[in-house]
């Protein structure tokens, strides 16, 4: 399995700092792009591909959004072959719970940081599976032969009401600033063929581009630094952080 994977991640035009964050493999990412070409069949750790939007107060969302992505790195690491779907969901379970306990404990403990928490939704490439992990509403697309469907649920009050998102920015779960937490901890080899490109985006970019138009974006090859440049153009009112995965078996 092959992959190249293109990342940006922005600060918008309108907040003054970015509490998004972006992991590919061992490299995190906030205000800044980067391409990877990264060869699965090598030996090594299992690969986690993920975007992280912070929340919270003073300086709150960006320590939080960090905290999130590298807690699951240090997990993918230690990753052994050879664990059935129902370890891998436990680990990435266990993981959470314990992030999103810290992250409501830092919070109580400092006014500044009320309501720290941070969404994710990732990737996990493991024994030449494809899993994904969501906790929020940052999204998961699959682009194949110029379609782009969403593969994530978003755990929003809008998705449970059935509405447009726009009318409701309110999500009811993520990893800290809030009582509970789960996790999708889902496989996805079934759904994937070789050539599809996978998208993965917090809201800065989906409140700014609707899906027809990243789906037009994508026909015509932008790649991740134009999409955010065209949704900076469309207001840029929060940040931007997006990872397209271009998937070859």
């Amino acid at each position: 399995m092959y992959l190249f994977v293109d990342a940006a991640s922005d600060v918008g035009n309108i907040r003054k700092k970015n509490e998004d964050m972006i992991l590919v493999g061992e490299y995190l990412l906030r205000d800044a792009e980067q391409q990877f070409e990264i060869d699965l069949s090598l030996p090594g750790a299992p690969l986690l591909i993920a975007v992280a939007d912070g929340m919270g107060g003073h300086s709150a969302g960006e320590i939080a959004s960090e905290l999130v992505l590298d807690k699951y790195l240090v997990l993918s690491r230690s990753l052994e072959p050879g664990l059935s779907f129902e370890n891998l969901s436990e680990k990435f379970e266990k993981i959470t719970l314990e992030v999103h306990k810290a992250l409501n404990e830092f919070s109580e403990s400092d006014s500044t940081k009320k309501n720290m928490g941070s969404t994710i939704v990732a990737l996990l490439f493991y024994d030449n599976k494809v899993f994904y992990i969501n906790a929020g509403d940052s999204r998961l697309y699959r682009y194949r032969k110029g379609i782009l469907r969403q593969v994530s649920r978003d755990h929003s009050i809008s998705e449970i009401a059935g509405f447009e998102r726009e009318n409701s920015h309110v999500i009811y779960n993520s990893i800290g600033a809030g009582k509970d937490v789960f996790i999708d901890f889902e496989y996805i080899s079934d759904i994937l063929m070789e050539d599809d490109m996978l998208l993965l985006c917090s809201d800065g970019l989906t409140d700014m581009l609707d899906d027809k138009t990243i789906e037009n974006l994508l026909r015509n090859d932008f790649g991740s630094n134009e999409i955010v440049d065209r949704a900076k153009k469309a207001g840029g009112e929060d940040n931007i952080s997006l990872i397209l995965v271009n998937y070859n078996n």
